[in-house]
Formats: structure tokens, sequence, C-alpha cells
């Protein structure tokens, strides 16, 4: 698409003339505006711009040879060419247009690249193969920034630094559009304690964190991928805010990080020990620091996104005794195909697929009744951008109420997106652990 044409479509929205694009009056209009811009096409679809100011100048001043378009799940990481802003001639202004569902939620960043960089010049240096292009991929995302003009609050991706992206007709995240526009306090970290969990059985060390929004006996939550969910997050605030606000029962919260790649891999993967150490190791000092303050754990939840969401599945599957009540976001019910051959085509159907779910995954287990699931109280969540995440999920929340479970099931407007997530993370809270009334 030239983004010459796509400009002045765009200019009555910011107050300027064609001649001042990239000019001084030109950016506090953008800025004032904040990006970036939504206009809905139809009931449907919106079209989005995006804008970007090169700090070295125009394209004779600057090394910037192009600016990738990151959407999370919306950007094709496999191709070779990929979304990307276009510089206006003779200015400092990148820009692109994207159509997207009215109804999408999810981060995105821009990736500035030089010369050497540029796709077609790596491609045609190489041997063009996926291999190549994923390594290509892998080497310039490192790059990732935020949007700079985009008014609300950064995300931390799997990459780096993101920012957020809601289109009008986006489900309301609750609590966070409060957190998003600063209406909400920072947790003080005096509220949120420290515990040094050294593993006897793992042989590995983490410091986990308890925080809590009840002052007596209450269920404990535990959240996977701690490290994701902490104070910086605005998580703790969000789920204070909604405990005093009765959208949510008052809880204690165990945020238990991942150490690293390979050890996340190991321990979220349907793994015995990492459970049974929890329990036998790290439960035990959470308990006795809550009896300090006359608190005791009622009952648990476990709740985990990705590898975590397969891991908190597992958890309530394998631990009945403690662990009923259950949030899996995305999981990774692909387990244990780790290479993903079997994922079906364009024409494959859901049905056709359900009947053909990877050998020994949860799905499988459930519905050959090696495994129960009649005790458990599931709330899953995928987004519909997820490719074939959203059979594997599907697949499971059929196999566990075909076996006698409770689950709710949704597929929700966006991708494997930390912004989707944290949203779904309180609709499970909010289903699982409602307020009393």
């Amino acid at each position: 698409m030239n983004q010459e044409s796509v400009l002045p479509v765009w200019l009555e929205y910011f107050g300027v003339c064609q001649e001042q694009v990239g000019s001084n009056v030109w950016w506090q209009s953008v800025s004032s505006t904040g990006m970036p811009f939504i206009k809905e096409e139809s009931e449907q679809t919106s079209s989005v711009l995006f804008v970007w100011q090169d700090p070295q100048g125009n394209e004779y001043e600057s090394s910037i040879a192009g600016v990738l378009l990151d959407v999370n799940s919306l950007t094709d990481h496999h191709s070779w060419e990929p979304v990307c802003l276009h510089r206006i001639s003779g200015t400092d202004v990148w820009l692109g247009e994207l159509q997207v569902d009215s109804s999408w939620r999810g981060s995105y960043s821009f990736i500035p690249i030089e010369k050497h960089q540029l796709p077609d010049s790596v491609r045609q240096t190489g041997d063009g193969s996926r291999e190549a292009q994923r390594a290509w991929w892998m080497s310039v995302a490192v790059n990732q920034i935020s949007d700079p003009l985009n008014p609300l609050p950064e995300l931390v991706s799997g990459w780096g630094i993101s920012s957020p992206l809601h289109l009008p007709k986006a489900t309301t995240a609750l609590g966070w559009q409060e957190w998003d526009r600063g209406e909400l306090n920072a947790i003080p970290v005096s509220r949120v304690h420290a515990i040094n969990w050294s593993s006897t059985n793992l042989g590995n060390q983490r410091t986990v964190w308890l925080f809590s929004t009840a002052t007596s006996d209450a269920p404990l939550v535990i959240l996977l991928d701690g490290q994701k969910w902490g104070a910086p997050s605005g998580t703790l605030s969000v789920l204070q805010y909604l405990t005093d606000t009765f959208k949510i029962a008052s809880a204690h919260y165990l945020l238990v990080p991942s150490i690293d790649g390979p050890t996340r891999w190991k321990e979220l993967s349907c793994h015995h020990s990492f459970w049974q150490s929890l329990l036998d190791e790290l439960l035990p000092i959470v308990t006795s620091m809550l009896a300090v303050d006359d608190c005791s754990v009622t009952d648990f939840l476990v709740a985990g996104q990705s590898l975590g969401g397969l891991s908190a599945l597992y958890a309530g599957i394998t631990f009945p005794k403690y662990f009923s009540k259950v949030i899996s976001l995305s999981g990774s019910f692909w387990w244990p195909e780790d290479s993903r051959m079997r994922a079906p085509n364009d024409t494959t159907s859901s049905d056709e697929w359900i009947k053909n779910v990877p050998a020994n995954s949860l799905a499988d287990q459930i519905l050959k009744n090696q495994i129960s699931v009649s005790h458990l109280q599931v709330f899953l969540n995928v987004g519909s951008g997820e490719a074939d995440m959203c059979l594997y999920n599907e697949a499971t929340y059929r196999a566990i109420r075909q076996k006698g479970g409770r689950v709710h099931y949704e597929v929700v407007c966006g991708g494997h997106d930390w912004l989707s997530w944290r949203s779904g993370l309180i609709d499970g809270l909010r289903h699982l652990m409602p307020a009393r009334s």
C-alpha cells in the first residue's frame, strides 16, 4: 500500500494541511491527539493509523532504512515481507495503516532497522530458508521499541517493551482501564512479602512474593510466571481495587516466578516434581507467614498462561486435594508434541481435529479416562489470533466437559499476549472467585 495516498484521508483529524506534514506544528498536533489513531469503518472493522518520528531526521540524515510494525498475533513472524511503516519523502514521518477487527485488543511495537537488515538484503545473501528467515527475525526483534506517542502505560512483552492497542469494541478490561488512566494507587513495597524458596527437590532457588487483599482466612491464588504479575505491572493494584469494589473475593496471592527459559520449559510442562516441591517446601512457609496475622488458606486457585496454562490444569488434575479451581489462559495444550508438526491446515475442521487430539496430551488422557476432571472448576480462555492454539484449547474444553468437569470456555479477540491475559486473569477470578454477597 502506498502510504503517501493514505495520508490525505487522515489529515482532517490532525487539523493540518499536507504541506505541514513533518513540521513542528504537525508533530504537536499528532502528539496532542495521541497514537495510534483509530477510525471505525464498519460494525466489524476499524482502520488504525500508526505514526513514528525518526529521531535522526529525514532519509538524507537518518540511517533508518525501514520500520517493521509488529502487532502481536497479527504480524506474520514467518514472512520475509512483514507489515512495515513507510516514510513520507523528505520528512522524519513514518506511518502505516492496518485494517483490524473492531473488537481486537493487543500489544504492538516498532522495529527500526538499517539497510543491511532489510529483509530483501538478508534473503539475497542467505539461502532464503525458513531457518534463515527466523534467524533474521530474531536478530531484528531486539530493536523493538514502544510507541512514544501512545499515552497509555507501556507493557513488558516477551521480546521487550510494547504499547497497548484497544479497538473500540474490545470487551471492557475491568480494573485495567482505571490503572491505565492513572486512577489506582501503586501498592507499597511493604505489602509485598518476599520469600526465598530454596528447593532441595528441584535443586534451584528463587524469590516468590506473597500479597494479600484479605485480612482473615481466604483462598490462596497461585500465579505462575509471577515475575510478570508483580506490583510494577499494575496487577496488584487492580486486584486490590476489584476487591475493594466487591468484584472479586478477598484472597492471598502467591506469585511464583520462572527462573529462566529452560527451567520454565521443564517445570511448567506437566512436571510432577515442581508441584510436589511447591506443596512440600513452599506451602508450609506461606501458611506459617499467614498464621502470624491469624490467617489461613481456605482453598486454592491456580492460574497460568501459555505453558503456565498447561501447568495450571495439570496441577488441578494431579493434585485434586489442593487444586480444584483453575484459570488457564492460552494453555499450551499441544504438549507433549513440542514440534507441533500436527498443526492443522486451513481445511481442517475443529470436529476433525478434536477427534484426533495429540497422543498423551491432557485432552487425550482425559478422554481415555486415564485422569479424572470431575472435581474441577476450570476457566479456559484463548485468543482468536492464536491459530492452532484455538483448536488445542477447544479440544481440551470439550474433553473436560464430556468427562464431567465444570468448565467455562471463551475465545477473545486477541492474541498470545499479556494484554489479553491480564484481562483474562480478572475474568477468571470473577468467574471462580466472585465477591461474597
